[in-house]
């Protein structure tokens, strides 16, 4: 189903966007992998390259607009079409405080790895997509968008926004046959709840794990690939009907708590 097709995922040397990379690769897709960091870069395409020996890395900032621009141009020129962006790039430095103390240029970091990046690469994604008139964009938000706990404002927002956002341009773009769609993701066993982990005592790393697992219904913290499968089936002609919605894969956090 994805055979010959192009797709850029950004924070795709990690958790569910190197997931949803090894699962697409494996499907015959053209993956490109955008990261700010060179290193992980490399090692996640090393990976990608056993399915897909085509595929590119691009070291890219998703905030910072004339990279994004030369990610989807790169992109381009490499392969001449862009059929995917699955806009995944997390941020690994989200700030947690009282809104009273909050500073400012915490609030503008968060708002722009997690709503403007967003907006940037449907902006460049959606560029090329209009002038084939097909394609397929899922963009990650997340359960504390839903949630929005105590602590948490600023990225709540920021991911809300995202929810928003990508609703609003889906209608915009349905007409030339472009589907987008978003992920509200729970707890997954990505590198950033393990670096969460890795602060801890032995006594904090349990009652954390139990805090988590406590909170779904399913009783257990989620696989990257359960949730890549979710993306690659949006992504996929399966979901042709499918446009303007958020999908919620949380182990049924929400059916638990209302």
């Amino acid at each position: 189903m994805f055979e010959e097709k192009v797709g850029i995922i950004t924070g795709g040397t990690s958790g569910i966007g190197l997931a949803t990379a090894e699962l697409l690769a494996k499907e015959g897709m053209h993956v490109v992998l955008a990261s700010r960091s060179a290193e992980k870069g490399e090692e996640a395409l090393s990976i990608i390259k056993k399915w897909s020996p085509n595929s590119i890395f691009i070291k890219t900032d998703v905030t910072i607009s004339e990279d994004v621009k030369n990610l989807v141009s790169q992109t381009y020129s490499t392969f001449g079409k862009i059929d995917i962006g699955f806009n995944n790039a997390a941020n690994t430095e989200a700030s947690s405080a009282a809104t009273h103390q909050f500073k400012e240029e915490d609030f503008d970091h968060l708002i722009n790895v997690t709503l403007k990046s967003v907006w940037l690469c449907m902006k460049y994604q959606l560029q090329v997509m209009t002038k084939q008139n097909n394609g397929a964009i899922v963009n990650t938000s997340s359960m504390d968008a839903l949630l929005c706990s105590a602590g948490t404002g600023v990225y709540a927002a920021g991911k809300s926004g995202v929810i928003a956002l990508t609703k609003s341009v889906a209608q915009e773009y349905g007409h030339q046959n472009i589907r987008i769609n978003s992920l509200c993701p729970g707890a997954f066993r990505t590198s950033m709840l393990e670096e969460k982990f890795s602060t801890l005592s032995p006594e904090e790393k349990v009652k954390l794990d139990e805090s988590y697992k406590s909170l779904n219904a399913l009783g257990r913290i989620g696989d990257p690939y359960e949730a890549a499968k979710t993306v690659k089936w949006l992504l996929s002609d399966d979901a042709s009907f499918v446009t303007g919605q958020n999908i919620i894969v949380d182990g049924g956090i929400g059916f638990k708590f209302t």
